[in-house]
């Protein structure tokens, strides 16, 4: 009896040893197995993450002008210029405007105008981007940007972005933007995508 006992004792244990392997395993490298299944999850997101981001075409300009500043009420502030980069420019069929999303409607585009004006000054002041710039057609029409900020208020000593967006058709790739004051003197500009 004291052998039967021993022999099922040993069967036990040995049983108990065998499922004791994988869990003892588990242990082992838990924090391995952890690691490489996060970084092959994270390395998939990254993937697809990228496959589903399409490239706009963009343009870089760097190209500052001058403005004279206004009050909301578009009254010309006198010895208050304010600095106004276009940075670069963009071709997408959105654009976000006040917090809302403009679409184009199918078949066209947005040719889009990025922006900064610098106030320098300890006020604040306000520029209207819809009359500063314009877009010269081939046939020399100039058209007003479609979609704008409106007045775009610069808060004291501080850097404002901004953008405005021309409705072109898709397959348009170079550009001529007219940039200054309505009755003041205007710069020519070039903007080429490849």
């Amino acid at each position: 009896m004291v052998e039967y006992l021993t022999t099922i004792g040993d069967k036990t244990l040995n049983i108990s040893r065998k499922s004791l392997g994988f869990s003892a395993f588990m242990k082992r490298f838990r924090l391995p197995i952890l690691i490489i299944l996060t970084i092959t999850i994270l390395v998939f997101l990254a993937v697809w993450a990228q496959s589903g981001i399409s490239q706009k075409p963009t343009a870089k300009i760097n190209q500052s002008f001058s403005t004279q500043a206004r009050t909301e009420d578009k009254i010309r502030v006198r010895d208050a210029d304010l600095l106004v980069t276009i940075n670069g420019a963009d071709i997408d069929n959105s654009l976000l405007i006040q917090g809302k999303r403009a679409r184009t409607r199918e078949g066209k585009t947005f040719l889009i105008i990025n922006m900064e004006v610098e106030n320098e000054f300890q006020v604040p002041l306000y520029i209207f981007p819809v009359d500063l710039l314009r877009l010269v057609r081939e046939d020399g029409k100039k058209i007003a940007p479609s979609v704008h900020q409106g007045t775009v208020e610069i808060r004291p000593i501080s850097t404002k972005k901004s953008n405005v967006g021309f409705v072109i058709d898709p397959d348009e790739k170079n550009f001529k933007l007219e940039i200054g004051e309505l009755s003041g003197e205007k710069q020519l500009l070039e903007i080429s995508f490849k």
